[in-house]
C-alpha cells in the first residue's frame, strides 16, 4: 500500500511540476496511515461484532463502516476539519464498493470450485471466438479415419497413374522396337 501511494505521490509531484520526492513521501505516508487505519478498524469490527460465520453482508458493512472510519480519521489529521465528511463519505464508498467487487468475485470462484478444472488450453478451446476447437476421443478418432481414407485414394490414383505410365513407357518401348531396322548378319 505505502509503495502504491509513492508511486502515485511521485507520478502526481511529475505531473504537477513540483518536487516529485516530497509528493511521494507524503502520498506514501498517507496510504499507509490510511491502509494501516482501514485494516486495524475492518479487523475490530469483525471481531467484535461478527461471531460464527461471516456473511457477505456482514463483511460489507464493516468494511464500508471501517472505510468511513481510517477515511475521516486520517482526513481530520491530515487535511483538517473541514475534509472530515467529504473524506468520510467517499472512503465508506470505496471500502464498500471493494468490498462488493470481492464477494462477487469470491462467489463467483466457490462456484468455480463446483466444476471440476480444466486446463488454460481447454477453457480457450470452449471459447467461440477461439480458432481452435477442444476433440473429444471419438471425434479426432473419426477425424484420422477421414483422413486415412483421403490418403488411401491419393494412393490409389497414384497407383493408377504408375500402371497408366508403365503401360505407356511399354507402348512407346514396343513401338521403338518395331520401328527399328531389322539389321541381318
Amino acid at each position: 500500500m505505502c509503495c502504491a501511494g509513492f508511486l502515485f505521490g511521485g507520478t502526481s509531484g511529475i505531473l504537477k511540476g513540483t518536487t516529485p520526492l516530497l509528493f511521494a513521501t507524503a502520498a506514501s505516508i498517507q496510504t499507509f496511515a490510511l491502509g494501516t487505519t482501514f485494516w486495524a478498524c475492518r479487523s475490530t469490527i469483525i471481531q467484535t461484532t461478527l461471531s460464527g460465520k461471516q456473511l457477505p453482508s456482514d463483511l460489507l458493512k464493516a468494511s464500508s463502516i471501517a472505510g468511513g472510519l481510517s477515511g475521516g480519521l486520517i482526513a481530520a489529521i491530515t487535511r483538517g476539519r473541514r475534509n472530515v465528511l467529504p473524506a468520510t463519505l467517499m472512503w465508506s464508498l470505496f471500502g464498500g464498493i471493494g468490498q462488493l467487487a470481492y464477494n462477487g468475485y469470491a462467489s463467483g470462484s466457490a462456484a468455480r470450485q463446483n466444476r471440476p478444472p480444466e486446463d488454460f488450453w481447454t477453457r480457450m478451446a470452449k471459447q467461440s471466438w477461439f480458432p481452435l476447437k477442444a476433440l473429444s476421443n471419438e471425434e479426432y478418432a473419426e477425424m484420422l479415419r477421414e483422413k486415412m481414407l483421403k490418403v488411401d485414394v491419393e494412393i490409389a490414383l497414384l497407383d493408377d497413374r504408375i500402371a497408366a505410365m508403365g503401360k505407356q513407357q511399354q507402348e512407346e518401348t514396343a513401338i521403338i522396337e518395331a520401328s527399328k531396322p531389322e539389321s541381318s548378319p
